[in-house]
């Protein structure tokens, strides 16, 4: 029986989707990180084998019955990495149609059953991807967090605590994101946010702050306030700039807004859609409710020739 796999390949984790040719799910599995630019070309090899391994033992099915595969994960939109991950699926032995793109488009694929659209990520990072029936493509931000990545988590957090320690300094009014982000990283004084930002906290941990800052909010505080609100706007500069450059203005196309930020501060969902439904009433946001495996593996079904 003919099949075709989705697979989600993230820095930490991956998930397939095994789906046969009526679009529906056969089997789930998960495995390591299978992101080149994650781990080594050769642990992304092993793990992708493995994971394939696993799924022909616990369907049954063998891989040669496998007609398509698509592979979505972030950076993997330019050639060389397409190559080499290519070579990878066909020493595994398939032999179908492969596609491997980037991770945005395999979530605007889940989000809204078609390649065309927009996909807005905002987790630790942000990053805008958009894509017509045509196939013409548009991608904003991801520039990484010290020249980009505005309106993710990282710089929700970065911000709060500039906001922290003008406000200790008396550069700015009492905000209560001072006391709160002292409280949720363990400090006792504010000199050690020095401490903790420049030889403590990575990534992650900053980003993690993003929380604390929606807490502030509803707690009524201007400041954390406003830069929720900057985050937003920055998210809907990099929809906007999405919109024009695929002549979306005025079709009825769908958005879909992926991430840590939107799944946990509200907020920032709620605002972003209220700026694009303004500009742009016939666009429509939502969230996700399949994973992006999900959405590669139907890539991978909408691949095989009518």
């Amino acid at each position: 029986m003919k099949y075709v796999i989705g697979i989600d390949g993230g820095g930490t984790k991956s998930l397939l989707h095994m789906m046969d040719l009526e679009g529906n799910l056969l089997l789930e599995l998960r495995g390591g990180p299978t992101n080149i630019y994650a781990t080594s070309e050769q642990a992304v090899e092993q793990e992708l084998t493995e994971l394939l391994s696993q799924m022909v033992e616990a369907s049954g099915r063998s891989i040669a019955d496998c007609v398509a595969l698509c592979l979505g994960s972030a950076g993997v939109d330019r050639p060389y990495e397409k190559q080499v991950l290519s070579d990878i699926f066909r020493k595994c032995g398939v032999t179908g149609i492969l596609t491997i793109t980037h991770d945005a488009e395999a979530v605007l694929v889940a989000g809204t059953g078609k390649q065309e659209g927009i996909t807005l990520v905002s987790g630790t990072g942000s990053f805008g991807f958009a894509r017509d029936l045509e196939g013409n493509r548009a991608r904003t931000g991801g520039w990484g967090h010290l020249i980009g990545d505005e309106g993710g988590g990282y710089d929700i957090g970065i911000n709060a605590i500039k906001a922290a320690v003008r406000s200790e300094d008396g550069r700015e009014a009492p905000t209560l994101l001072l006391p709160m982000l002292m409280k949720e990283i363990g400090l006792e004084r504010p000199e050690q946010f020095l401490q903790y930002v420049y030889k403590t906290a990575g990534k992650p941990q900053i980003a993690a702050l993003a929380k604390v800052v929606s807490e502030a909010y509803l707690a009524g505080d201007v400041r954390a306030k406003r830069i929720l609100e900057d985050a937003a706007s920055e998210l809907y500069l990099k929809t906007s700039t999405l919109v024009r450059a695929l002549h979306f203005e005025n079709r009825p196309i769908t958005l879909v807004a992926n991430g840590s930020v939107f799944t946990h501060i509200h907020y920032v969902y709620e605002r972003l859609s209220h700026l694009i439904k303004s500009s742009y009433p016939e666009i429509t946001v939502v969230k996700p409710t399949l994973p992006a495996a999900h959405g590669a593996a139907l890539i991978a079904l909408q691949s095989l020739p009518k």
